[in-house]
């Protein structure tokens, strides 16, 4: 959302008038203090978010391995060895 400064402006004054000059520097607080509140939650949840994605990569990734490993055991044990044979 962008705002341009004669946006900013005119909300400003709607607020001063709305408020009054002694509420207005009160509720400008409350209002940045719930910003701040949102923005940390944000974060920590975006965190939490990433963490959990790359948690499960990795176990994916983990898992693709021994499934790999498995086929190159099984493939390993039923293919004779070519000194065997000589």
């Amino acid at each position: 959302m962008n705002l341009t400064p004669n946006e900013i402006l005119i909300i400003c004054l709607v607020a001063l008038i709305a408020l009054g000059p002694k509420q207005l520097p009160e509720t400008a607080r409350k209002i940045a203090k719930g910003f701040g509140q949102l923005r940390r939650q944000s974060s920590q949840l975006r965190a939490e978010f990433t963490s959990v994605v790359d948690q499960a990569v990795e176990e994916s990734h983990d898992q693709e391995l021994l499934r790999r490993a498995k086929e190159t055991d099984s493939c390993a044990s039923q293919d004779p060895n070519p000194r065997d044979l000589q």
